[in-house]
């Protein structure tokens, strides 16, 4: 049983690389099996469709991201320091893991992500999406659409880090710190 979950496991690694360096239509299922080092018909052992291999991939780090990004987080905080916290946890994760921010980012752009933010929020998503409700709600966070809400704070964050990993600018904590501090103050009333 070990070695199918071995062989799952470098199917998607081989998947997040390739997608991550060539996009969705240049990473075949023949390139993928070369990287994972298997035949493609291995693939279709694991996963029916291409697509269902790359919605596969999607929830695996969909889940790793949420894990990470709701370390150390409790309702108890502060309203403010919920934000900053979940904020910052975001940004360390998106930092530390360039393959699989460039695979996310090209998943929700793609008919993939749109289709599938249509149909539920994704999982890493759903705790700002509380977090904004109950803002809402107890009148700290301006009553904007929560897809306004969502584009006030992860735009200007998901811009940061791809200069960040192009070299254009250095997010060292304190300017993470400052940055958090500007999407919170578009946020909040």
């Amino acid at each position: 049983m070990a070695q199918k979950t071995d062989t799952r496991s470098s199917i998607l690694q081989a998947t997040l690389e390739l997608i991550a360096e060539k996009g969705f239509h240049g990473s075949p299922t023949s390139m993928i099996a070369d990287r994972a080092g298997i035949s493609v018909g291995t693939i279709y052992c694991h996963f029916k469709t291409k697509d269902e291999l790359i919605h596969a991939l999607h929830e695996e780090l969909e889940g790793k991201r949420r894990t990470v990004i709701l370390k150390g987080y409790s309702e108890d905080l502060p309203f403010g320091e919920r934000y900053f916290h979940l904020c910052r946890n975001t940004y360390h994760y998106l930092m530390e893991n360039p393959l699989e921010f460039r695979f996310m980012e090209q998943y929700s752009y793609s008919p993939y992500g749109v289709c599938n933010l249509r149909q539920k929020l994704d999982s890493y998503v759903e705790p700002f999406h509380a977090l904004f409700k109950l803002g809402i709600e107890q009148q700290i966070i301006k009553k904007l659409p929560l897809m306004l809400l969502f584009d006030l704070t992860f735009g200007p964050m998901i811009n940061a880090i791809m200069d960040h990993n192009l070299g254009l600018l250095t997010l060292e904590e304190a300017l993470i710190e400052e940055a958090i501090g500007a999407t919170w103050d578009a946020v909040r009333r």
